[in-house]
Order: structure tokens, then C-alpha cells, then sequence
């Protein structure tokens, strides 16, 4: 029977173990503990100011980029595309097979395009007036 139901911003750290151990055993029970495995990637100009980067994810056999950013002033100029290069070659040394991203309409969907990746879903009005777009993209396996 539910006692209460409670709403906030914020939790303390116990509620917030307990909810995330409680999710994370049902997974594990599953598919086994969660081989996430956190993976930055860097680019400096010749003065070391960063001009770009990547959040990415090693998850199973596939590299999840969480995070693609490019110094306005770089923009294309190539910065993003040998940062997703890179990405590729970690995700192939890691074992990945697949490689997958979320981009907003007004960001770089064309520029995944360019790159081989495909719509998977893509969800209208998120945020409002734009589209959510899920992309992926096998890797081609190289010796």
C-alpha cells in the first residue's frame, strides 16, 4: 500500500542510492553489471586552448558521444570531424561495432549525415519548435 508520494528538486543521498541501486540491480539481473566505461576526448589549438571535445561512453560493443563541442570560432574547420574520427578509432579499439548520438535540429544533424550516421528516432517539439534526433552508425571493422 502507498503511504505518500513525494515531489521536489532535489533528494538526499540515501533516497537517491536506494532508487539507483534499486534500478541498477534489476538491470544487472539482466544483462550483467554495467560495463560503462567514460572516455574524453580532447583537441588544443598550438597555444593548448581547447577548441573541442567529446564526452563519450564505451557501453557493450557500442561508443555512446554524449557530448560533441566545437569552439565557435573553429567551426568548419574540420575540429569536429577529426574529434568523431577519433571517436570512431577509440570505439574500434575498445571493440565497439556501432556508434550512437543524440542531436537537437538546430545543432548537426546535416553534420552526422556527412558522416555516416542514420536517423533512428526522431522526436518533434524538444525543445519547443525544434526536433530531438537519435542517430547511429555501424563501424566498419579495420585490421
Amino acid at each position: 500500500m502507498i503511504g505518500r508520494i513525494v515531489v521536489s528538486d532535489e533528494v538526499d543521498e540515501t533516497t537517491s542510492k536506494i532508487i539507483e541501486h534499486g534500478l541498477n540491480r534489476y538491470n544487472e539481473a539482466r544483462v550483467g553489471p554495467d560495463p560503462s566505461k567514460p572516455i574524453w576526448i580532447v583537441c588544443r589549438d598550438n597555444k593548448e586552448l581547447i577548441i573541442g571535445g567529446i564526452q563519450g561512453f564505451i557501453q557493450w560493443n557500442w561508443f555512446y558521444v554524449a557530448i560533441l563541442w566545437v569552439d565557435e570560432d573553429r567551426r568548419l574547420s574540420g575540429v569536429g570531424t577529426r574529434l568523431m574520427a577519433e571517436a570512431e578509432d577509440v570505439a574500434r579499439k575498445n571493440g565497439c561495432i556501432r556508434m550512437r548520438l543524440a542531436t537537437i535540429t538546430f545543432q548537426a544533424p546535416d553534420f552526422y549525415k556527412k558522416l555516416g550516421y542514420l536517423e533512428v528516432c526522431h522526436v518533434p517539439d524538444i525543445p519547443p519548435g525544434h526536433s530531438l534526433i537519435w542517430m547511429t552508425k555501424m563501424l566498419d571493422i579495420q585490421n
